[in-house]
């Protein structure tokens, strides 16, 4: 079969799952969930280790073409994961074409070393070397990237795929989401170690990195803006549902989009061993002025932030808080309530075996639905940073089944 017969094929089956309702219901929960309803919790798997499964006959690519295998394994993913793991997973009612951005940098060019996993995920691990060890050596090297639209290529990728979807499925260009994290970024400069020392014994170096880095997010934000190239009908912000009934979704060919047309993300994962106070001093000040630019937002990943909730509130967009399964759910629902949701992330440990035991997951689950319901507070089950299933995809099938299972004892189907 040639590329196009291949991707055409495919194109058929994703559309069914595309199409068949299931998608549009839920996007319609997500967004009564994004209001701040008390329903269902949602239920989503991503961040999966598809390294693993590289031999799986569904999953083995038959194309060519870069362009058709970049396409083909995003439409096998899919498909599989609503064959083996769907969970709430929804899909948009057209295809979408990334538009295609280029950024100049920020002059920044890490150094490090990788330890490479032996399961075939793509996790690794890295340890970063300090290339910006003061503030005359940053100085002289950061720069303000510079964003441009290129239409052209957005273009050829909406005519490739326009050629593979037609009489299937509508096609869109989509646009371009905020993902805001200064401190996953300094490290890859600074160091993890230095990074976190610096807090300390040099504050204001650590000031001056956050205020550049800060400034470069605000200066790419509003070239986006500029462009009119934001996303204003995403499924999902960085891996939650994103579906909202206050953020209009808006037509980047005949719309003005500004930023207060979007939800931005942000977060510390290295301040998971700071104090609240210097957590707010060096990053939720900082992020408040990206926050404050835009119309919802969504604060943190790994980092537990059970004991930062009072911080947190200087937020007066804040939608949703991520409550890692090294916080302490109990104290995390008290202190946010009816007010956010509470984002929660499994313990992704829970799948790395070869073996899969419900019964650490059953605990998990019910434990949070125990904690919101004291509270009454809105949450949301997010399995993500999968480093490995033991390269057996069915523990993700399992785990979406007791998870499932647990939430039909407090909100019958």
């Amino acid at each position: 079969m040639k590329d196009l017969e291949i991707l055409r094929e495919l194109a058929r089956e994703y559309a069914v799952y595309a199409l068949d309702g299931r998608s549009a219901a839920r996007k319609e929960s997500f967004r009564a969930h994004n209001a701040l309803e008390i329903h269902r919790p949602p239920v989503l798997v991503f961040e999966v280790p598809w390294g693993e499964y590289d031999d799986n006959p569904e999953l083995i690519l038959k194309t060519q073409d870069p362009r058709a295998r970049a396409m083909e394994t995003e439409l096998r993913r899919a498909i599989f994961q609503f064959k083996y793991f769907e969970g709430d997973y929804a899909l948009h009612d057209y295809y979408r074409v990334p538009v295609v951005l280029h950024n100049s940098g920020n002059g920044l060019i890490s150094s490090e070393n990788i330890i490479e996993a032996t399961t075939g995920t793509d996790i690794v691990a890295h340890q970063y070397l300090d290339i910006i060890p003061d503030a005359e050596t940053f100085l002289s090297k950061i720069k303000t990237p510079v964003i441009t639209y290129d239409k052209e290529a957005t273009n050829q990728n909406l005519s490739f795929t326009d050629e593979v979807f037609h009489g299937i499925m509508p096609v869109k260009k989509a646009g371009v989401g905020l993902y805001l994290a200064s401190w996953d970024q300094i490290p890859r400069f600074h160091g993890i170690e230095n990074s976190l020392m610096d807090l300390y014994d040099d504050p204001d170096y650590a000031h001056l990195l956050i205020s550049r880095f800060t400034d470069n997010h605000i200066a790419v934000m509003k070239q986006y803006e500029e462009l009119n190239v934001l996303d204003t009908d995403p499924l999902y912000l960085h891996c939650t549902p994103a579906a909202t009934r206050e953020l209009p979704v808006k037509d980047m060919d005949k719309d003005d989009i500004t930023l207060k047309d979007v939800w931005a993300r942000a977060m510390a994962q290295i301040f998971a061993v700071v104090s609240p106070e210097m957590h707010d001093e060096f990053d939720l000040q900082y992020s408040q002025k990206l926050f404050d630019l835009c119309g919802l937002s969504y604060y943190g990943c790994c980092e537990p932030l059970h004991g930062k909730i009072e911080q947190l509130k200087r937020f007066k967009n804040l939608r949703r808080i991520s409550i890692t399964a090294w916080a302490d759910v109990d104290i995390a629902a008290e202190k946010i309530g009816s007010n956010y949701i509470l984002s929660y992330k499994p313990n992704p440990a829970f799948v790395a075996l070869p073996d899969f035991d419900p019964a650490p997951v059953e605990a998990e689950i019910r434990h949070v639905l125990e904690a919101c319901k004291r509270n009454g507070t809105p949450c949301e089950f997010i399995l993500k940073d999968i480093s490995t299933t033991a390269s057996n995809y069915t523990n993700l099938t399992k785990w979406v089944e007791t998870a499932n299972r647990v939430i039909d004892e407090y909100f019958p189907r």
